[in-house]
């Protein structure tokens, strides 16, 4: 008699920002007979609130979907959207969704060895794993890295492929070791660059390859197959912290966007019940908000 492979305790670690919920709308209904505890970082780098463009990001990625938007949809209790806020996704899959600031201390590392995870995936968290943490998971933890490895190390992967003209925006899957995206591959998935799409746009979409490779080696390993990993060879690697103003300059007068109006009111429009109009405070905001002045190519 065949049997279906025994649930599985996952520990899911992402950003409370837009990426991130759409990163949790594509796994969960995947580990829907698993037990699952997400913990989500706000992290927030100094030079987020420094460099122009970079402020800018962050409004539309993180303050207006989640300080704005998801609050307002939250009240409205709409159902039949297609993709659901963090408290929407808490209250369908009925997990516990925490935010974390200390993850490798002896709080954070309580919390994790509590929840007791067999197998960890971290994508666009923010916080960087330690021995103590990582080696928790009898399967492992693991990495969605916005970026192809070795070469796109670190951080902004995407603004960086697409400044440097690529066709295609990898998306690693990688086992997290002591170093800082310095793991064995599982694998790499691409997104086409569309050049008329903005940077905002390519970020959001980038995760889905390599979240797809995350749940076919899921599948392996509820049948029992190991991994196959290949090593990194550290002589192409570039790691890079986030740009200053020269590099969005440069973004900028090759035609390139960083944010795009209509674009973007798209993506969230898919939180948006069927029966529901965009709230018009999120619509004057993106009118009228802080990208305009810097966010937008060059007529």
């Amino acid at each position: 008699m065949i049997t279906s492979p025994s649930p599985l305790r996952i520990l899911v670690c992402t950003k409370m920002d837009l990426a991130g919920a759409l990163i949790l709308n594509t796994l969960l209904p995947r580990l829907a007979g698993d037990t699952v505890m997400v913990l989500m970082s706000e992290k927030t780098r100094p030079v987020e609130n420094t460099v122009p463009e970079l402020a800018e990001i962050k409004f539309y990625e993180r303050d207006l979907p989640t300080d704005i938007l998801f609050p307002l949809l939250d009240r409205a209790e709409g159902a039949g959207a297609p993709l659901l806020t963090f408290a929407g996704l808490s209250a369908r899959y009925g997990i516990t969704i925490e935010s974390i600031t200390d993850l490798n201390g002896p709080e954070g590392e309580a919390r994790i060895r509590a929840f007791a995870p067999d197998l960890t995936i971290s994508a666009r968290f923010s916080l960087i794993f330690k021995p103590n943490t990582y080696d928790i998971p009898r399967l492992g933890t693991y990495n969605v890295h916005p970026g192809a490895l070795p070469r796109y190390a670190g951080l902004f992967a995407p603004f960086r492929c697409m400044l440097d003209g690529s066709d295609a925006i990898g998306c690693t899957l990688h086992r997290v070791d002591k170093g800082i995206d310095t793991g064995p591959i599982v694998g790499i998935g691409y997104l086409p660059i569309e050049r008329s799409r903005s940077l905002l746009w390519h970020v959001v979409n980038t995760y889905r390859p390599g979240l797809d490779l995350f749940l076919n080696m899921l599948d392996g390993l509820r049948l029992g197959r190991e991994p196959e990993y290949a090593a990194q060879d550290f002589s192409q690697r570039q790691y890079v912290s986030l740009p200053g103003a020269e590099p969005f300059a440069d973004f900028r007068a090759k035609g390139l966007k960083l944010f795009e109006p209509v674009e973007y009111l798209e993506i969230l429009s898919g939180f948006l019940p069927p029966d529901m109009a965009m709230p018009s405070v999120v619509a004057r905001a993106v009118a009228n908000g802080r990208g305009d002045a810097c966010c937008s190519a060059p007529a």
